[in-house]
């Protein structure tokens, strides 16, 4: 048995990891690497192995960055199956049509997003799928709707792929379930060097008083999957509780729309589900032309919700653009803002963005950031989710930011684990 290591290996994005049996090649994760140009050139690499070669693919979530490749990967040859949960599955076209629309056709096309769902077979979280000698399934892990760990079961040993673990005290999603007892782990570490401060629903609070109180532009920059369905419930649950605070509340992203209803779909697999639906239910999307240029002349209090989560593109932009000179408006940024981003350069100070045409907006208002609602696991998270079971284990990690790797493995050495940081190529006999 061998793993080759290949994605979120020097940056956070681009999950992919292959496992070698002796009769199988599987995938884990097929994600982008998303970030600034010199990261995004990683999409273009070869792959270390033909994509006809490869068996299954499976899928932890529907993030761009661990599902984002497979219509590549079917553009290249691949013609297995992909598995995945059926929120996940749902969550994944969205967001696989959404990035068609904006890749180049050389890269793959929409006609590659069709042919990869055609290849998708959804199972639930503990059904079991056997191919040749080994076992695989899925077990809740938090962090948005879906999203799962793979457990890997060959002859007498067991793999355990993390994917990306969701926080202990998640509003709307359970705390992941333990690592179970494992011979090798390998493990996301974007919070590796975190433990998180601040709280969501203070400063959730004290931004929509400041809204309603004082009557500003409250533009949310926010991801249109799962951070969005979180910020609408809460919202929706704030002002149900403080009615004499309620404004008026808009979403402008069509991905953010078609989340929300797969989000109502499912309400069941969160811990509110009333609540979630609820809010999504009664939130007002801005679709047309006439119904922008409308509320564009609008004053506060006023808040509109809108992606990127990053300011990496899509709709923000008009809004920054059309409020930048109000000093009063605030640019709330409720979540991790990556390196190279527009979003770390605005909290860094840098005022001014321009968007995919070149076209610039320098921000006068207020900026507020707030890392209290990332949905991922922090240090101390991670560490309980992993030695609950085990000691000892051999572990890798993935998926985090130098620095982060490096603080959690020190954490875990202290611990007994041996702890290594791979490389991308890496080969590793097991």
């Amino acid at each position: 048995m061998k793993i080759t290591f290949w994605g979120a290996t020097d940056e956070v994005t681009g999950s992919m990891t292959f496992l070698d049996f002796e009769q199988t090649r599987i995938m884990v994760d097929s994600g982008l690497a998303q970030g600034t140009d010199e990261v995004e050139k990683i999409n273009l690499l070869q792959l270390p192995f033909e994509a006809s070669t490869i068996h299954a693919v499976f899928i932890t979530h529907a993030h761009l960055d661990h599902s984002g490749y497979l219509p590549r990967l079917i553009k290249k040859g691949f013609r297995g199956q992909i598995f995945c949960t059926p929120a996940t599955a749902k969550l994944m076209r969205i967001i696989l049509t959404d990035s068609a629309s904006l890749m180049d056709e050389s890269f793959y096309s929409s006609k590659d997003v069709v042919t990869t769902l055609q290849l998708v077979k959804t199972v639930e979280w503990e059904e079991k799928i056997n191919i040749n000698d080994s076992t695989f399934h899925f077990q809740p892990a938090g962090h948005i709707l879906g999203a799962s760990s793979l457990i890997i079961k060959h002859s007498n040993k067991k793999i355990v792929f993390s994917g990306d673990l969701g926080r202990h005290d998640d509003p709307l999603f359970l705390t992941p379930v333990e690592c179970p007892e494992a011979d090798l782990i390998i493990m996301e570490s974007t919070y590796g060097g975190k433990c998180r401060q601040g709280n969501i629903d203070k400063e959730l609070a004290s931004f929509l008083i400041k809204i309603s109180r004082e009557e500003r532009v409250g533009i949310v920059a926010s991801f249109a999957v799962a951070r969005a369905q979180m910020l609408l419930t809460l919202i929706h649950d704030f002002f149900q509780r403080h009615p004499e605070e309620k404004v008026k509340v808009y979403i402008d992203s069509p991905m953010m729309k078609e989340a929300n209803q797969v989000y109502k779909q499912y309400a069941h697999l969160t811990t509110r589900p009333h609540d979630l639906y609820n809010a999504l239910d009664e939130i007002e999307p801005i679709d047309y032309l006439r119904q922008w240029d409308s509320i564009k002349k609008k004053k506060g209090p006023l808040i509109i919700i809108s992606s990127s989560g990053m300011l990496t593109g899509g709709r923000i932009f008009r809004h920054l653009q059309n409020w930048q000179h109000d000093a009063g408006a605030i640019l709330f940024l409720p979540g991790y803002q990556g390196v190279g981003t527009p979003g770390r350069a605005m909290i860094e100070g840098n005022r001014t963005l321009k968007n995919q045409d070149k076209d610039s907006a320098t921000w006068s208002g207020e900026v507020l950031t707030s890392e209290a609602f990332s949905s991922h696991a922090d240090q101390s998270e991670l560490i309980k989710w992993l030695t609950s079971k085990n000691q000892a284990t051999r572990v890798f990690l993935l998926h985090g930011e130098t620095a982060s790797k490096l603080a959690l493995k020190e954490k875990l050495q202290e611990r007994k684990f041996s702890v290594e940081i791979p490389e991308r190529g890496k080969t590793l006999e097991l």
